[in-house]
């Protein structure tokens, strides 16, 4: 069972959280990079999400040349103590000595600040390049994986066995936001998913439009088909981006 998400930052610009909920289950967007940059969006996101009842999570893009502890304070101050989940964005290509050691001390004071242990984002093609791919630590922490392909499942970084959050294509169309996103499956049901996060609410019930079939009238789906293509739009000529085995089953938002 994989629930459908997205993942956010300025780039998408203003989003109408309350016309997406009904058709994801959960989003997670940027807040911080660095130790002094905000998101222009990132208050906008999250009281967005709060109101729309969506499970949510900011995340934190990591830059290695600077000060690991002054970025965890700069994430935790900027986003605050009142999240589940706190995620950290590792994708910035820097061969730096120690580069190990001082992403784990990020990592140590994100959890000493929250008393909750974050989860990293990133690539096989990342982690195993730029990071000591052999540490025993990283099993230790929830995996969300990148990996654009239409095979059944992404490759993962090594330490790894099982992913929590996989984002399958980085153009994603859904309601309320005009531009493409990053579309994500989350390992497991609905229920699953809001656990995780941690912050879920119940959103008031949305009458349909006439005639049409949502998402969250139906709470999921099972695939009968021998490799179902996922489309970003319904045209047998838009671009594929995913793909459903037969008998897999997809967790809408109840």
């Amino acid at each position: 069972m994989r629930t459908l998400g997205v993942d956010v930052s300025h780039w998408e610009g203003s989003i109408d959280w309350k016309l997406a909920a009904p058709t994801i289950g959960f989003a997670y967007y940027k807040c911080t990079d660095g130790v002094r940059f905000v998101d222009d969006q990132f208050a906008s996101n999250r009281q967005g999400c709060n109101a729309a009842g969506l499970a949510h999570a900011p995340y934190h893009y990591y830059q290695p040349l600077l000060d690991p502890i002054a970025q965890a304070d700069h994430f935790i101050r900027t986003a605050g103590k009142g999240y589940g989940r706190y995620i950290v964005d590792l994708e910035e290509p820097e061969r730096l000595e120690g580069i190990t050691s001082k992403l784990q001390l990020f990592l140590e004071r994100v959890q000493q600040l929250t008393a909750i242990k974050p989860a990293i984002y990133t690539s096989a093609g990342y982690w195993n390049e730029f990071i000591h791919p052999k540490s025993a630590w990283s099993k230790e922490y929830d995996l969300l994986v990148a990996h654009y392909t239409l095979a059944h499942s992404p490759l993962l970084p090594i330490g790894w066995t099982t992913w929590r959050i996989w984002q399958f294509t980085d153009y994603w169309f859904f309601p309320g936001c005009n531009s493409a996103a990053d579309g994500n499956w989350f390992n497991g049901n609905a229920e699953e998913c809001k656990a995780w996060f941690g912050n879920s609410t119940v959103a008031e019930a949305r009458q349909p439009e006439e005639g049409s079939i949502r998402l969250h009238l139906l709470p999921s789906l099972r695939s009968l088909f021998d490799g179902l293509n996922i489309r970003q739009s319904p045209d047998m000529k838009a671009r594929i981006t995913g793909k459903l085995e037969k008998g897999e089953m997809v967790e809408g938002k109840r």
